[in-house]
């Protein structure tokens, strides 16, 4: 079973040791924009180097502090766009084939300020996508503060051709939603490509290792166990906590020996 720990791509030089000690690959999390803009070629060539001399797999989250596609101050949304297709260009650069992309969507719109987002979300994330099809990348919305999955079922078909996938929060699911790991599971189904795995107390998004809070692995892994072929499995908690994270999952994930 091949397990990723979300790691700061900024933090490289730093955690990369202890992500190969524990077993783990790297899901580079570019939390820096400014980071990543000054990032050179050599930059990337140097990490992707390492990966290929460790046989490490990656996938990347998309720059996310701030950012909003659609928001209604252009201005922004073409930083945010211009931010994305930064981190496509990067999730390429390091050998990634998916990238996670938190959409900017809040629950908390009035309806009219729900309706000028959706048309600006529409008409704007066709060039991210495009860009993310040039580059063989596949593009994962992350539900953040979504309180039902069916607004991501519903972002995803703003774009025409069932070009997006998604990449599930457990976490975020149990601090921002009333809905159940499972209902979230069977709503998204198979188009889920990559999951974030973490725990909280429902309250705060404290991404504390899985079994150490209230979210229902045991529904989500029932699910799991019955694919042929597993998401990516991601875990965004601490380097030192990993471990015991995965250990755990793996208790639900594989069949007790004789």
């Amino acid at each position: 079973m091949e397990w990723y720990i979300s790691v700061p791509l900024h933090k490289f030089d730093e955690l990369i040791g202890g992500v190969v000690a524990a077993g783990f690959n790297p899901e580079f999390r570019m939390t820096l924009a400014d980071h990543l803009a000054a990032m050179t070629p050599g930059d990337f060539a140097r990490i992707r180097e390492f990966l290929d001399e460790h046989f490490l797999r990656t996938f990347t989250h998309g720059p996310f502090f701030g950012l909003d596609v659609a928001s209604l101050d252009r201005c922004l949304s073409e930083y945010s766009t211009d931010c994305l297709v930064s981190g496509l260009e990067a999730t390429s650069a390091l050998g990634g084939t998916v990238m996670a992309m938190h959409t900017g969507y809040l629950p908390q719109f009035s309806r009219g300020g729900r309706r000028h987002w959706l048309r600006n979300w529409a008409e704007r994330m066709p060039r991210i996508v495009e860009r993310a099809e040039a580059l063989g990348i596949t593009l994962a919305l992350e539900n953040t503060w979504d309180d039902r999955p069916e607004v991501l079922l519903h972002l995803a078909h703003l774009v025409p051709g069932d070009r997006l996938r998604f990449c599930l929060d457990t976490g975020h699911v149990n601090c921002f939603s009333r809905l159940s790991i499972g209902r979230w599971y069977d709503a998204l189904g198979e188009r889920i490509v990559a999951l974030h795995l973490h725990d909280n107390d429902g309250l705060s998004d404290d991404h504390l290792p899985p079994g150490a809070g209230t979210v229902d692995f045991e529904a989500l892994a029932a699910r799991l166990s019955r694919l042929d072929d597993l998401p990516l499995l991601d875990l965004e908690v601490e380097l030192q906590q990993a471990p015991r994270g995965r250990d755990y999952l793996e208790s639900l994930l594989l069949p007790a020996g004789p």
